[in-house]
């Protein structure tokens, strides 16, 4: 089932979709997926896609917190790509990730993405949520700024470097839907 916010549908991505997308086989990946699918929906995935694909080959239970295609309702087309990276770990915490394609950028949509799937994830038993943020991204340092996030460290990632790390509890006042902008 999707995650429904007030403009999108978050799709969890099975994995045969997931292998279909990695393999470029836009036909089956077409066949797959409940709405339309090409090669922009998924342009610098690849590495995303791989990490996911070997989680849900170890554990396919983790689907509905993984990589998600954000679905704009008005136009039925993907506009971004969000998930956890695993399920609550012991404390009950997730990362969360996202990612809006270019062309849909400031609307509001990332941060539309990071409540819907911080509400749902609540409400599966998550208590925190990370984001990790390199200090360069100055449109996600923003988003987590704006929804209440608190820096609470930094770390090195084997991709993107220096990043930040910021924390938010899920086990009290949300952020709405109105918190996007």
């Amino acid at each position: 089932m999707p995650i429904s916010t007030p403009r999108l549908d978050l799709h969890d991505l099975p994995l045969e979709l997931m292998r279909a997308v990695l393999a470029r086989d836009w036909s089956a990946a077409a066949a797959l997926a409940p709405y339309p699918v090409d090669e922009g929906s998924f342009a610098g995935s690849d590495h995303v896609l791989g990490l996911r694909i070997a989680q849900l080959e170890r554990d396919p239970t983790e689907q509905p917190w993984l990589y998600r295609a954000a679905v704009l309702r008005e136009t039925g087309r993907v506009v971004g790509r969000a998930g956890f990276h695993a399920p609550p770990d012991d404390t009950g915490t997730v990362e969360i990730g996202y990612e809006v394609l270019a062309p849909h950028r400031r609307r509001g949509l990332a941060a539309e993405m990071a409540v819907g799937l911080m509400r749902w994830g609540a409400g599966q038993g998550a208590t925190a949520c990370l984001a990790s943020v390199r200090p360069d991204n100055a449109p996600s340092l923003a988003l987590t700024a704006r929804l209440g996030f608190v820096r609470i460290g930094e770390q090195l990632d084997d991709i993107d470097g220096l990043e930040w790390v910021f924390r938010l509890p899920l086990d009290g006042t949300l952020p709405s839907y109105d918190d996007r902008r």
